[in-house]
C-alpha cells in the first residue's frame, strides 16, 4: 500500500505544480461559506467536498468499480471529506473541511485491499481521486489525483499510475516536463484523458485565464487549447495537433454500497 501523509511532492515540487497545473475553469467556482473563495464546486462529481454553504456536513463518494480487460484485476476509488466545524465562527481558525482519498484494487476475485491513501495536509487540505482506464494488458491502472486548499484558489492535477505486478506507482513530473518542452517555465491547465496508442498517455491542456496569468506571474505556455502524449516508460512529454484517439480498455462495473 502506498500511503501519503501528506502530498506526493515535496514542498518546493508541491509550488511547482501548483503554479502549472491549476485545474480549469470548469471545476473552480466560487464556493460562498464553505470553503470560501474560488474553491471547489461541492456539485462536481469529480470533487468531493463538506458542502456548498452551512452548515457542513462529512460526505463520502464511492466511485465505479474498473474492470481490467483480462479480467485479473477491478479498482475502485473512495473520496471521504470529513467536516471539522460546521460553520466558520466561535474562534474556529482550523480548516472547516478535509479530504482523505483512497484507492482499492482486488486481484483474481478475491478482497479489494487498501493500495493507496492520499491524506490532507496543511497546504492542500482536499484531494480526491478518479480513475481513467486500465491498460491494454490489463496490468497498469492510470488514475488523476487532484488536489487543493481550502478557501484558497486553485486545484492541481496529477498523473497516477499503478503497477498491479509489482505493487508501484509512478507520478510524472508535469511541471518539470513542460518546462523541459518550451524550454522555459509556462503554466496550463491539464485534464488526463486516457490511454492513446502504444499506451500513452493522453493529456489535455487549456490555457490559463488572464486572472490565472496575473495571481501567478506566469504565462501560458500557449495561447489555444493543447494535446499532448506522454510516454510513460521515459515520461517524455509531445504535444500532437489534435485529440489523441483514446482506447476505452476496462468495463465499468457500478460500485457496491
Amino acid at each position: 500500500m502506498i500511503y501519503n501523509r501528506a502530498v506526493i511532492w515535496p514542498g518546493s515540487r508541491w509550488l511547482a505544480g501548483a503554479l502549472t497545473l491549476l485545474l480549469g475553469a470548469a471545476l473552480r467556482a466560487q464556493t460562498p461559506g464553505a470553503g470560501g473563495e474560488n474553491s471547489p464546486q461541492p456539485g462536481d462529481p469529480l470533487l468531493v467536498t463538506c458542502g456548498e454553504k452551512p452548515p457542513l456536513a462529512s460526505h463520502a463518494m464511492k466511485g465505479e468499480v474498473l474492470v481490467a480487460p483480462d479480467g485479473k484485476h477491478r479498482a475502485y476509488s473512495e473520496v471521504e471529506a470529513t467536516a471539522l466545524a460546521t460553520q466558520r465562527g466561535n474562534g474556529f481558525a482550523g480548516p472547516l473541511c478535509v479530504n482523505t482519498s483512497r484507492l482499492y484494487v482486488s486481484a483474481d476475485s478475491g478482497d479489494f485491499q487498501l493500495r493507496f491513501l492520499q491524506e490532507p495536509a496543511d497546504v492542500e487540505t482536499g484531494n480526491s481521486l478518479r480513475l481513467v482506464d486500465w491498460s491494454s494488458d490489463g496490468r497498469r491502472l492510470l488514475a488523476e489525483l487532484a488536489e487543493w486548499q481550502y478557501e484558497q484558489p486553485g486545484v492541481t492535477h496529477s498523473i497516477l499510475v499503478y503497477d498491479s505486478r509489482y505493487g508501484t506507482f509512478q507520478q510524472p513530473d508535469l511541471p518539470h516536463l513542460l518546462a523541459k518542452l518550451y524550454d522555459r517555465e509556462c503554466g496550463f491547465n491539464f485534464r488526463v484523458l486516457g490511454f492513446a496508442g502504444k499506451g500513452a498517455i493522453a493529456l489535455e491542456a487549456q490555457p490559463l485565464t488572464p486572472e490565472e496569468e496575473e495571481v501567478l506571474g506566469l504565462s501560458n505556455c500557449a495561447k489555444k487549447k493543447t494535446y499532448f502524449e506522454m510516454d510513460r516508460a521515459t515520461e517524455s512529454l509531445i504535444s500532437v495537433p489534435e485529440m489523441p484517439k483514446l482506447q476505452h480498455n476496462a468495463k465499468a462495473e457500478a460500485a457496491k454500497p
